[in-house]
């Protein structure tokens, strides 16, 4: 399936995103999907590409709008890992930029604007989590995500599932699902935990551990829009 390329207003500098779009024409749900440290690459830490594109034709399949902000162009960053040493610093711009693009996706022609969902890998989960008092998703997914300063304003998803391994970068990022969940639990959020024995961060390794995890989260991860969203 070959995406649209977007233009996401009204932020400068502008940024784009990649619209998969569902057969069909009644009025659905959009799934904004947010890519980690590493950005939308391929490279040796994992074929994230790959996977952002195959969620994304995932849903389009299950009659979803998906949507993949190329968000580092707000601030210039680069695909491929250098953007880790921006992650202090501009953290604000790209929370501001994934908000922008939730609400120009409730704008879009098919989409229902009371069903967006939010999908988010490793600082792309923060992010989402961070943004969700701006944002107003029904539905939103955090696979590894860091905690950094804290998780942002309070805000209430009726929604969320989230993803970690049990093997992740200890010992602070094992923990981090456990606070995350009690966060939206206590702002009323209906949280889905998931812990994946022997994974590690981003279920990109070479053992049956990880290969498990990716295989299980994503079946769970669809399932959960389909019945939430």
């Amino acid at each position: 399936m070959t995406p649209d390329k977007i233009a996401i207003p009204p932020g400068t500098p502008a940024i784009t995103g990649e619209l998969y779009k569902p057969a069909g024409t009644a009025k659905t749900g959009l799934v904004v999907l947010v890519y980690g440290t590493d950005g939308n690459v391929d490279n040796a830490h994992g074929p994230w590409k790959k996977m952002m594109g195959g969620y994304a034709e995932a849903l389009a399949a299950r009659g979803f709008f998906a949507l993949i902000p190329d968000y580092f162009a707000r601030t210039g960053s680069k695909h491929g890992g250098p953007a880790v040493d921006d992650i202090a610093t501009k953290r604000p711009d790209w929370a501001t930029a994934l908000v922008e693009t939730v609400t120009h996706a409730r704008t879009l022609a098919g989409v229902d604007p009371a069903r967006i969902g939010v999908l988010g890998f490793s600082l792309g989960g923060y992010l989402c989590l961070l943004t969700r008092a701006a944002a107003k998703p029904k539905a939103l997914v955090s696979y590894f995500a860091p905690i950094f300063d804290g998780l942002g304003a309070p805000g209430h998803v009726p929604f969320a599932q989230l993803h970690h391994g049990k093997k992740d970068n200890p010992p602070t990022d094992v923990s981090n699902v456990a606070t995350i969940a009690r966060i939206l639990t206590a702002e009323k959020t209906d949280v889905e935990k998931f812990e994946y024995e022997g994974a590690t961060h981003g279920f990109a390794g070479p053992t049956a551990a990880d290969t498990n995890a990716a295989a299980d989260s994503k079946a769970r991860t669809l399932k959960f829009f389909e019945t939430r969203l």
